[in-house]
Parts: structure tokens; sequence; C-alpha cells
């Protein structure tokens, strides 16, 4: 009998935390962080993308302001880094990187380790010979020099390094395309790799969400971000 009272208050504990955090999250849903940002034509242009749980970065390999092939070494992908080349960017849970290819394969194990115990991390990065057009939703961001250049710095600052340089993991990449990394940061239900996302773009001045652990809050925020019509602008 004790042992079933303490099995229901630690699942009665549990829904209520399931409860109360998706209220957060739509809570902060709607409340901006650089709220004047206005997503206008600027000097970079990047993208976040989401396969409809998991949002990354898609950004130029190689630019004006920032070469990828400084800090990432591109004879680990089958498409080597050009101007014409896009990466994707991502941090997350190591479980979940590695012991889950797709998300239908995903085992309630890995996903109550990575919502609930801090974990290891990850960072994913994917190079695109042209933007994916397998993601359920991708918003174009328009960055000055200066916010691509703090947006770089932001990332590199997540991959641990030995003797100067990223610390790859070889084979253990999907495809002959994309790469792992060991990571700075643990994943938890507070900080997720939506996140992450979320946080850098705070860190650069891009309109987002106070907090979110789902990609939908910022791609809200982003559609907020573009710039109204003159027409409409003179009515309010």
């Amino acid at each position: 009998m004790v042992l079933l009272n303490i099995l229901g208050i630690l699942l009665v504990s549990f829904l209520l935390f399931v409860l109360l955090y998706a209220l957060a999250g739509l809570l902060c849903f709607t409340i901006p962080v650089n709220k004047r940002y206005q997503n206008i034509k600027r000097d970079v242009d990047i993208y976040v993308v989401s396969n409809g749980v998991h949002v990354d970065y898609v950004i130029p390999s190689i630019s004006p302001y920032f070469n990828w092939k400084k800090v990432l070494d591109d004879r680990h992908y089958a498409t080597h880094f050009t101007e014409q080349t896009y990466l994707g960017v991502g941090w997350g849970d190591r479980g979940f990187y590695l012991e889950v290819d797709e998300w239908k394969n995903l085992k309630p194990r890995v996903a109550a380790r990575a919502m609930l115990v801090p974990s290891p991390t990850l960072m994913h990065i994917t190079s695109h010979a042209e933007l994916p057009k397998d993601q359920k939703r991708l918003e174009t961001i328009h960055l000055s020099a200066d916010q691509y250049l703090q947006l770089c710095n932001y990332i590199c600052s997540y991959f641990q390094e030995k003797d100067g340089a990223v610390i790859h993991l070889p084979g253990a990449g999907y495809t002959d395309n994309d790469n792992f990394y060991e990571a700075r940061g643990q994943y938890h239900a507070f900080t997720t790799c939506n996140y992450w996302v979320n946080r850098g773009l705070i860190r650069i001045g891009v309109r987002a969400p106070i907090w979110s652990h789902g990609g939908g809050g910022i791609f809200y925020q982003l559609r907020k971000a573009l710039p109204r019509p003159v027409a409409e602008a003179k009515r309010v």
C-alpha cells in the first residue's frame, strides 16, 4: 500500500510538472525580447529551420565575415564548404543525437533521461549544398555583419576543444554530410536544443520569445518582426 501511494504521488507530480511546463511555454511564447527588431534586409541572411520538433540554424559556410573552414575540417563532409554551401547547426542531448536517428525510433527512456536528468551534449553540423527543402518550417533572418559575427562567436563558444581544435566524433553522423562534435553545456527540460537557438537570437538582438522549450515561439516572434506595410503602420 505504501509503495502504491508513493507511485501515485510520483505520477501526479510528474503530470503536474508536464502541465506547468506546457503552460509556462505557452505564456513565454507570447512575451518578446528585442521587440524593436525588424527583420529587414541587412548584410547576411541566416535561417532557422524546424522538422516540427527540433530547430537548427542554417548559416553560410563561407562569407566575407566568417569562414567556418577555420573551425571545422570540411574534409569530413562529402559536400565541401564553398560560397554556395550552407551549414545546419544544432546543439542538443548526446543520447538523443546518437541513439535516435528518426523521431519514430525515440524511446521513452531516452526522452525521460534527456528531459529530467542534466545530460552531456553535442554539436551537430550538416553541410547543405542548398537550403534544406525537407523541413516543415524555414524562416529567413536578416543580420548585420556585427550580429552575424556575434552569432558565430556564440556557436563557437559551445564547441569543446582539445589542443585548440574542436573535438570531432568520427563515424557518428547519420550521413556522409553531417558530423557530431563534443559540446559544452548540459541538456535538460529548461535548457533544450530549441532554447539554445532562441538564446542565441536574443544574444544578437533578434526578436524572440523570452523563453522557448519548443520551436513555435521562435517562429511566432520572427513573424511579428516582419515590417508592416506603410498603410497599416499609419493606421496604428
